[in-house]
């Protein structure tokens, strides 16, 4: 017993009582069957990042690449140049090992960087956490706009968006795919890269951190100076020097720090980013089963709202209150009010009507809501810690939420297990060890409150119980506490555990089995259960009894709650220490003297191992109060051991159970060896039965005894029903055998037999009395290759013919459209399919696999999955790698009635009821074609974050390598390849798709895989196809009319009958076309309405289900070096057809369209409006040296510029420069295809897609400096607005706001006026020709570039101004100075002949003077 006191302003009692639990609250916490949470294990998890494109991106002619970080890993994408709306469409995947709690706490950074050789910055980035990318719905974000900002200046405003892909996924994640929006649907202000619900502009605040205390610190010094200083000083306190570092959103501070000994007082704060506050839990409903409860709980939720809403307007008004109180109080108030909205619409039911489930799902998301508005953002009250000492020293603890245990007068506002009975588990410090690692198990009575409510603290303590010492119950004043308390009443009890059986236990042993037994503890009393060798489901038929039970307190206490029992499973070892399989609670059921015995029932209670699921037992306990009485007697004990009496016991009803023995398939190496001669045992309630032996595993892996049966004896509750055990062994040399691997079925409902329905007899159709089901005017246009000739009485005349489609006029109608663009191939269905094009035919695209759109195709067969060794979770052993084999079988069960006695006497009488539909279990040769259409988002498998992926396919010994035709490069490839293979069902049924990736040196990596079950697929009449031979051929064996009448005969359907116009199955008739017209010729034919039928199966009443018509299926890649991963998607389809039908044609040509060529001619005639740069120093006049640039994105290696335009003193520059463009281009996508080499070392051309976009910029041509940047214009091809027929009317929103727009793969020509744009100025304007032609039309009628031959362009008639001073100074003197300066010139040359004539005079003057003077 014990006593702690927390802060002064604040009492917290506790009173405990060890193994001897000795108080019992009426209110006593909830039951949680979880004892201990194991050790959170590090995951695999991966970021995949998919940059798509950028837009209005600030700066000038600026060179973008996206820059990715994820904690120290960075990586960047191509840099796109001269650009502010840069194409990129690049994969990036990050791999993370480690724990969720700091996986989540990462930041995904995206930076847009403006990269040059001498200098770069940052455009604008963006920040997220990895933890909101997962909890959205597909745990992605998909076509989202990130909005770019700059982190150290937020007031500068939005620096550009980048659209973007962002998935988290940790191991068994599926990534649920999204269709992507066109450019002309998308608006980025409605798709943000924000959460839902999440304000467009991102708020920003300041996150203050305050550390006041920290106190119980380790005492880390015990080393030699701790030694010296206990020698010196004579203390052994602990000298420490501590510090906190708080870290949030990438940003890290170390506080300062106070020494104080063992104690740590700090001031410090820390400016941060906003947090979002994690929520503490409520309480679930406790029945939602049905859907009053749910709008009683939804009404109850509604007023319970709005009360708190009128509280929050009141208190928000007080001036007590701190601002994060009001702030947090008006949050809470906006959040009710819309949650309110919500649940009205949803009780009453005011938009729609929704299912129970869809209730749930709601009723589920408002209440994650509220545990966000639950917790309070800070803790101002530490959580409450129990210590268990031992010599002073801290050996085990438990740890309880404060918010838990505070007390409030009001009894909603008190915490969930405050002045109640809580059970406490003591787990011992530091890293937890593997196993069972608690240490104690304490009853506690615990109660937090304020010192002015101390004198609650006992009011729920237990009748039967007084305070002793300090103060009594009526005396008890604040501040005196009781020293312990003292019981009047003492019990004795009988306690009965019934330890029936348990299912589902995990594998201890290697053989994947265990020796499972259990042990029961109740109080300080523990009794073990007979250990059962050998299996998953044991079945121990125990009474364990412990007698003498002591209880104290009141009798009706006890009775309403009493203290809970502990089960703890082991798996025996004979070598070494028992295994840990699992634990629960459960509560005994309390039966006193004075009342008439009644027999407990049996249930279910489930076992934990650590976080993960260890099973269920099957059990009950009863206390059974011992005296005078007389207890209920026991049955006779089989040596030690008591059965659980029969009145426990269930009641058992005779069954038999109906074993289907297909084959088994996969089996892998049990101890180095390959299995051979496998055997499958079957058991259930002690009673088992044995399949025959397999000769020869590798020649035939099927059984060759089909069916058979045993009977056994089960529980008439279906509840209380054994599991069933599937156990396959290999028989070996000398008798000796092994186990291969197990599989226990925990659920026996799923095979309980169900009647067919009783069809009525076939009967002729009645004619107008049928329900005519019209079936709509849009055939499906098919060629059938051979005669028509239903099958079924009374068949019309065979069509002598062959059904062509609706109309001559309409084929040539759709190949006029086409123009010669686009051929109709098997590439337009699929094109049409992606887009949803209803005039062409599409074809079945799903985003998942078959088996989960389909179901798993086990209508006939089930597949259950083998194991072997260890399942523990401490071994960390995944299921991939216990996988052995698959079983492939089918059960049938059913309680024996008389006449199934009678059928057991004489066997022959009749047949297995599991027979029906099974086809015959004999090898059978099939024809098997796998297309393989293309790859996405492949796992990177080069150092350069690319791949070189190509095929490879293995169907049993066969292996088909397509190393050859590897696509280098590329994540997303278009293979558009197919395959055709022989195989033998049942030996080569399990096909393996592969994509590796191709490396010169050193072997191929593997990227992933994926398996199908041909097997389950081929045997199950659900498919049919239709492709194409040309445009839409009929490809299968069978013909739809063949088809539907096989349908009808196998479901006992009375028909099909076939009249003009009509087909009738059963009571419905279904009305269609009938009549085609070929070659002016009528022909009659039923095989279009019969496919119309098939499609509109699922309506047939009944038997009716979905078809499998022509389709592709998207499968998920694998790889086991990643296991549980996602390494890409593949699109593919495979088609099957049996050797002894008829040939079913040539296969489908899938390969991938080839670019066509085309050749982009644009004539650049004039600019006017252009700004001038250049200032002359000479005259001060304004210029520009004009010239224009074009490229194509995505193919600026061929980028062509005009010539120079000199001195342009009005913005006006000529040039009639023709820049011609040559590209291969794909009409469907549309897009431009590029081929070249990524680098000088790389071998192969990668190829690109890309957006078929022009720009032109204008530039300022300097030669003594780089050129200046003027303005630049781009023009998507597809739809770029009409120019303007000015210079005038071309304004700089053309781009923008014009609504007349043009394709010039449409219109083929096109001149006008465009704007140049610069910093959202208008900076100049181009007038242009543009002119496309085929690579053919190119060929036949060549032009020269620039101005040269052939179709050469004139001259332009530019002023005389226009030159360059650096080649013509004496033009440049005479244009520049001459016209300028031309008087002051002449002025300066007259003073100059004047000055040299009057120095010249002076000069010669005194010579001649004195010579003069000389000669006299």
């Amino acid at each position: 017993m014990f006593a702690c006191f927390a802060r002064p302003c604040i009492n917290s009692y506790c009173i405990t009582h060890g193994n001897n639990v000795n108080l019992i609250t009426p209110h006593r916490s909830k039951l949680i069957p979880k004892i201990l949470d194991s050790e959170k294990r590090p995951q695999t998890f991966q970021i995949a990042i998919n940059i798509t494109e950028a837009k209005q991106l600030v700066g000038e002619n600026i060179d973008p690449s996206v820059i990715m970080e994820i904690g120290d890993e960075k990586k960047q994408t191509t840099v796109k140049e001269g650009t502010n709306a840069p194409f990129i469409n690049e994969y990036f995947v990050f791999d993370y090992y480690g724990h969720q709690e700091s996986f989540f706490d990462k930041v995904i950074k995206l930076s847009v960087m403006h990269t040059k050789i001498m200098k770069g910055f940052c455009v604008g980035s963006f920040k997220m956490d990895v933890g909101t990318v997962y909890r959205q719905p597909g745990h992605q974000f998909t076509n989202k706009w990130a909005v770019l900002t700059d982190p150290a200046d937020i007031r500068t405003g939005v620096k550009g968006y980048l659209k973007c892909d962002i998935s988290v996924m940790g191991k068994g994640d599926a990534i649920q795919s999204s269709q992507k929006t066109s450019d002309a649907e998308e608006q980025i202000d409605k798709n943000l890269l924000v959460p839902e619900g999440f304000p467009s502009e991102r708020p920003w605040a300041r996150f203050y951190v305050k550390v006041y205390r920290a106190e119980g610190l380790p005492r880390n010094n015990s080393s030699i100076m701790a030694n010296v200083t206990k020698a010196f000083i004579g203390d052994n306190t602990a000298l420490i020097d501590p510090y906190v570092v708080v870290t949030f959103f990438k940003q890290m501070v170390r506080l300062l720090i106070r020494r104080q000994r063992d104690r740590m007082v700090t001031s410090s704060y820390s400016t941060q980013e906003e947090g979002v506050a994690k929520a503490d839990e409520l309480n679930k409903l406790s029945d939602p089963g049905t859907e009053a409860l749910t709008r009683r709980v939804f009404q109850e939720f509604i007023m319970d709202a709005r009360r708190f809403i009128a509280f929050a307007e009141g208190k928000v008004r007080m001036n007590h209150l701190t601002m994060l109180d009001k702030k947090r109080l008006t949050m809470c108030k906006q959040e009710l009010e819309s949650m309110v909205g919500k649940a009205e619409t949803i009780s009453e039911g005011k938009r729609k009507a929704r299912s129970m489930k869809e209730m749930l799902q709601e009723a589920l998301k408002l209440t994650q809501k509220l545990r966000f508005l639950v917790e309070e953002p800070q803790h101002t009250i530490p959580d409450v810690f129990v210590w268990m000492l031992s010599n002073n020293k801290r050996v085990a603890y438990a740890r309880i939420s404060a918010r838990d245990l505070l007390y409030s007068a009001s009894p909603e506002e008190r915490g969930k297990d405050c002045g109640k009975i809580q059970t406490l588990y003591l787990k011992p410090p530091g890293k937890r060890v593997a196993g069972w690692s608690i240490q104690a198990k304490l009853d506690v009575y615990l109660w937090l409150g304020s010192y002015k409510d101390s004198s609650h603290m006992l009011d729920n303590l237990p009748g039967g119980f007084e305070p002793k010492g300090g103060a009594t119950e009526e005396q008890l004043l604040p501040g005196i506490l009781p020293v312990h308390l003292v019981y009047r009443d003492e019990h004795k009890f009988q306690m009965r555990a019934h330890m029936y059986q348990a299912r589902g236990l995990m594998a201890a042993d290697s053989t994947g089995l265990s020796d499972p037994f259990a042990r029961v503890t109740f109080l300080t009393h523990s009794h073990t259960t007979a250990i059962i060798n050998q299996t998953l489901t044991p079945t121990w038929n125990q009474m364990l009894l412990m007698t003498q039970v002591t209880l104290h307190g009141d009798l009706a206490h006890l009775e309403q709650e009493p203290p809970c029992v502990v089960i703890e499973v082991y798996d025996d070892d004979a070598l070494g220490k028992a295994e840990y399989l699992g634990s629960t609670v459960a509560v005994p059921v309390v039966r006193v003297s004075e009342q008439p015995y009644s027999p407990p029932q049996l249930q279910y209670s489930p076992l934990f191992s650590g976080s993960q699921s260890g099973g269920e037992l099957l059990g009950a306990f009863e206390l059974i109060q011992s005296g005078e009485e007389y207890l209920p007697a026991l049955d006779e004990p089989d040596g030690q051991i008591y059965p659980v009496p029969g009145n426990i016991r269930p009641v058992l009803s005779r069954y038999r159970l109906e074993v289907l023995f297909w084959g088994l398939r996969e089996l892998k190496k049990v101890q180095l060896l390959s299995v051979d001669r496998p055997q499958v045992f079957i058991e259930c309630a002690g009673k088992g039965l044995r399949s025959s032996v397999i000769q020869s595993y590798k020649t035939n892996p099927n059984f060759t005894t089909l069916v058979d049966a045993f009977d056994l004896e089960l529980p008439e509750n279906e509840n209380l029903h054994p599991p069933l055990n599937i156990s396959v062994v290999d028989w070996r040399a000398f008798g000796r055998s092994t186990v291969v691997g197990n599989y226990t079925i925990n659920n026996l409902k799923p095979f309980k037999y169900t009647a067919p329905p009783v069809l009525s007899a076939p009967t002729s159709p009645r004619g107008p009395d049928n329900s005519v089901i019209p079936l709509s005017s849009e055939d499906v246009s098919i060629n059938i290759y051979q005669e028509i000739s239903p099958t079924p009485p009374p068949p019309p005349e065979p069509d002598k013919k062959k059904s062509s489609r609706k109309s001559t006029k309409r084929r040539k109608r759709t190949v006029a459209d086409e123009s010669g663009d686009n051929v109709l191939d098997w590439w337009s269905k699929y094109y049409a399919s992606v887009d949803k094009i209803q005039q062409v035919l599409c074809l079945g695209l799903y985003d998942k696999e078959l088996e989960s759109e389909f179901g798993p195709f086990d209508d006939w067969v089930n597949t259950f999955e083998l194991f072997r060794g260890k399942a523990n979770d401490e071994v960390g052993r995944s299921s991939e790698e216990r996988f052995v084999g698959k079983f492939k079988g089918r059960f049938c069960l059913y309680k024996l009635t008389e006449e199934d006695d009678e059928w057991e006497e004489s066997p022959n009488s009749s047949q297995f009821k599991i027979t029906r539909g099974i086809p015959p279990n004999t090898p059978v040769k099939v024809l098997i074609r796998v297309y393989i259409v293309s790859a996405s988002n492949l796992h990177p498998a080069d150092t350069d974050g690319k791949s070189d992926p190509y095929i490879v396919l293995r169907l049993g010994k066969t292996e088909i390598k397509d190393r050859d035709n590897y696509i280098p490069k590329q994540l997303n490839p278009v293979f558009g390849r197919s395959f055709e293979i022989q195989a033998t069902f049942p030996k080569d049924s399990l096909l393996t798709t592969l994509i590796y990736d191709h490396d010169t040196i050193g072997t191929d990596d593997l990227i992933g895989e994926t398996c199908i079950d041909l097997e389950n697929r081929f045997y199950r009449d659900t498919f049919f196809f239709f492709t194409l031979d040309g445009y839409n051929a009929w490809r299968d064996s069978s013909k739809p009319s063949e088809l539907l009448t096989k349908l009808c005969k196998e479901n006992r359907l009375d028909g099909p009958y076939f009249r003009p116009g009509r087909i009738t199955i059963g009571e419905k008739a279904f009305a269609g076309k009938t009549l085609f017209m070929d070659e002016e010729q009528t022909v009659e034919s039923y095989e279009h309405l019969a496919l119309k039928i098939l499609h509109r199966w699922a309506e047939i009443p009944g038997v009716g289900c979905r078809l499998v018509s022509e389709h592709i299926e998207t499968r998920t890649l694998y790889n086991k070096a990643r296991p549980g991963m996602d390494q890409g998607q593949l699109q593919m389809w495979v088609d099957m057809f049996p050797m002894d039908m008829p040939h079913p044609g040539p296969s489908v040509d899938i390969s991938p369209r080839k670019p066509k060529g085309f050749e982009l001619r644009i004539i650049i005639w004039n600019t006017e409006d252009v700004i001038l740069e250049d200032t002359n120093i000479l005259t001060g006049t304004q210029s520009s040296d004009i010239y224009v640039k074009g490229w194509l994105k995505g193919i600026e290696d061929d980028r062509q510029e005009t010539d120079v335009h000199y001195n342009s003193l009005t913005g006006e520059g000529n040039f009639n420069w023709r820049l011609v463009f040559p590209f291969n281009y794909l009409p469907a996508e549309k897009v431009v295809v590029v081929s070249k080499r990524g680098s000088i070392f790389s071998l192969d051309k990668t190829e690109q897609k890309l957006p078929a976009v022009l720009v032109m910029q204008v530039w300022d041509f300097d030669r003594l400096s780089s050129d200046d940047f003027l303005g630049t214009v781009e023009l998507d091809l597809h739809g770029f607005p009409r120019g303007a027929k000015s210079a005038k009317a071309c304004k700089m929103d053309m781009p923008l706001d014009s609504v007349e727009t043009i394709s010039i793969f449409q219109q083929k020509r096109s001149r006008g006026w465009w704007p140049f744009v610069k910093a959202g100025e208008l900076t100049g304007k181009v007038e242009a020709e543009f002119h496309l032609v085929t690579s053919e039309e190119a060929e036949k009628n060549p032009v020269g570039r620039a101005r040269k031959e052939p179709e050469p362009l004139e001259k332009p008639n530019r002023p005389d101004t226009s030159f360059s001073w650096f080649v013509n100074p004496f033009k440049c003197f005479f244009h520049l100075i001459w016209r300028n300066y031309k008087k002051y010139i002449i002025i300066a040359l007259v003073l100059l002949i004047t000055a040299l004539f009057i120095a010249l005079l002076l000069y010669t003057l005194p010579a001649a003077i004195s010579q003069k003077i000389v000669n006299g």
